[in-house]
């Protein structure tokens, strides 16, 4: 009997609401219709208003026509979005709480590397000190490895990766922040790169400015090709 009752009084207050809330309500429109969409979370990649607008797709819909899951991966397709936790408010919100990806480095022209090896194509690439990686189809996983293992071989010298390059034949190619770009061919990559840097630290940091590009795909040395002096 109280269960009855109380089932009784929710039905009673639900038909309240849609009589008391008639003339907002049209004939054709769901009892608890989607009329505004929150976005909660910390927006330093993503465009404000451009996400706001892509979620308000969800207005007039109704409150629970979609799963969870449905609307989870509606939310999460805007480029920048790694995650979020959708959550219904009754009687008229949806409130969307998300997590951006973290940018790790360019990944050829108009894409990014995210911190967690995917791959991104925001309308508008930010302005961020980052690394270029360019590469083949399908071997950011591959250039992302190989750039990994190059900045721990660097974590203890002044040199760090402006650009790192996979040609479609398979050879390397490296280009520092200050300027020196460097061939490093095919195979024994981190060896030809542990050469170069013995002879930078020894003999071309202070020359810097004179130096056009390093040959390191040599056996025993590298070859340093020098700029002409004007």
């Amino acid at each position: 009997m109280r269960t009855a009752a109380l089932l009784g009084a929710i039905l009673l207050i639900i038909l309240g609401l849609a009589q008391g809330d008639s003339d907002a309500l049209g004939d054709d429109q769901p009892m608890f219709d989607v009329r505004k969409v929150e976005i909660a979370g910390e927006l330093k990649y993503s465009d404000p208003n451009a996400l706001q607008q892509y979620y308000d797709q969800l207005l007039g819909s109704g409150l629970f026509d979609d799963s969870m899951g449905n609307l989870t991966n509606f939310v999460t397709r805007p480029p920048w979005i790694e995650s979020a936790k959708v959550r219904r408010v009754w009687p008229h919100t949806i409130r969307v709480s998300v997590v951006e990806h973290r940018p790790l480095a360019y990944w050829n022209a108009g894409q990014i590397i995210t911190a967690e090896g995917q791959i991104i194509t925001p309308r508008r690439l930010p302005d961020l000190p980052l690394t270029k990686l360019m590469g083949p189809r399908d071997t950011e996983s591959v250039v992302l490895d190989q750039f990994s293992l190059i900045s721990q071989m660097l974590s203890t010298s002044s040199l760090r990766v402006a650009k790192l390059e996979l040609e479609d034949r398979g050879a390397w190619n490296i280009q520092f922040s200050n300027g020196i770009r460097v061939a490093l061919g095919r195979t024994d990559i981190l060896d030809r790169l542990g050469r170069f840097v013995a002879v930078y630290k020894s003999d071309l940091s202070g020359r810097i400015e004179r130096i056009s590009s390093v040959d390191a795909r040599y056996p025993h040395g590298v070859a340093v090709k020098w700029k002409l002096q004007e």
